[in-house]
């Protein structure tokens, strides 16, 4: 019997071939693996787990990871941070990718909004994208 297709917790489409969510499990890797990613990006306390890696070299996906405090600490990113993951992001030679943090909320909802500033998307639908 085949395995269910089983998204990454808060999954989303950002636009055509950015993608988001929750920290990636097991379950979810034949979903993944359905979207040819090139990169992921993973902006998580501690290292990517082996069996994430493990996907990710079995599939030629680019893990990147980034260190990034839990937000209960204090704010998670800064500048330079946000800066080297949105040239990342809207690097054609990474996509397809998919941007991933713990809950795939806070961290990577911050990221997107940045995206969408960029983007000149006005403020309030910026943040909308961030509450996503």
């Amino acid at each position: 019997m085949v395995s269910p297709l089983i998204t990454p917790f808060r999954f989303a489409i950002v636009e055509d071939e950015v993608y988001r969510g929750a920290y990636p499990k097991n379950r979810n890797y034949r979903f993944l693996k359905r979207l040819k990613l090139k990169t992921m990006l993973s902006l998580v306390p501690d290292p990517p787990v082996p069996e994430l890696l493990e996907f990710c070299q079995n599939e030629n996906i680019k893990n990147i990871h980034f260190h990034v405090r839990k937000v209960k600490d204090n704010v998670p990113l800064n500048y330079n941070k946000v800066v080297q993951l949105i040239q990342i992001i809207i690097d054609p030679s990474s996509l397809p990718v998919f941007v991933h943090c713990l809950d795939g909320a806070n961290v990577t909802g911050l990221v997107i909004a940045c995206l969408r500033k960029l983007q000149m998307w006005n403020i309030s639908s910026a943040m909308g994208e961030f509450l996503r």
